[in-house]
């Protein structure tokens, strides 16, 4: 018996693999498609953040007017969050020059923890894959700012791409792994 039938249920583990596995193939399409058409996804990432920050400014505002309607710093954050989205919507290829800024900024600093774990691991085998990913994240951060802001809808659009597309076949691994824990659990 294995750990996972001893936690879940027949049942339980039969819907996640399922679910996973279908969640998994939308997101390796999507990806896919974003793969082939970076420029279009960098847009939709634009337009979803967007969608979030204006979401976000209702709900925040809604709480505001709730418990602190009158409390002028209670009401900065939900029009800061109404103003960005709209900003968003209006700008969208200056949107996507702050997303791409932002994911620089983020990959050097991946590419420091990366680095730093590396040299606590060191010792233990496959301590330089985190050296490869630290390089590699260094790479990309520099490739964005090079680039920036006229490359900035391929580098988000891409990045955005590549990690749904992995992320799918992440979710397509787990839901195959249950699916044949359930059968092994079987037998």
């Amino acid at each position: 018996m294995t750990f996972v039938s001893m936690v879940f249920d027949e049942e339980t583990i039969k819907r996640f693999s399922t679910q996973t596995i279908v969640a998994g193939v939308l997101m390796l399409i999507v990806g896919a498609i974003g793969i082939f058409a970076p420029t279009i996804m960098s847009l939709v990432v634009v337009t979803f953040l967007g969608w979030l920050f204006l979401v976000s400014a209702a709900v925040q505002g809604y709480i505001t007017w709730k418990t602190y309607r009158k409390s002028f710093s209670a009401w900065l954050k939900p029009v800061l969050s109404l103003i960005v989205g709209i900003l968003f919507f209006v700008f969208p290829m200056e949107g996507i020059a702050a997303v791409a800024l932002l994911l620089s900024a983020y990959l050097l600093v991946d590419a420091f923890s990366s680095f730093g774990f590396a040299m606590d691991y060191k010792p233990n085998k496959g301590w330089w894959i985190l050296i490869v990913n630290a390089i590699v994240s260094i790479l990309l951060a520099v490739l964005i700012m090079i680039g920036w802001p006229v490359s900035s809808i391929f580098w988000v659009g891409l990045y955005a791409a590549v990690s749904l597309f992995f992320d799918g076949v992440a979710l397509v691994t787990l839901g195959a792994g249950a699916k044949k824990l359930l059968k092994e659990a079987k037998s």
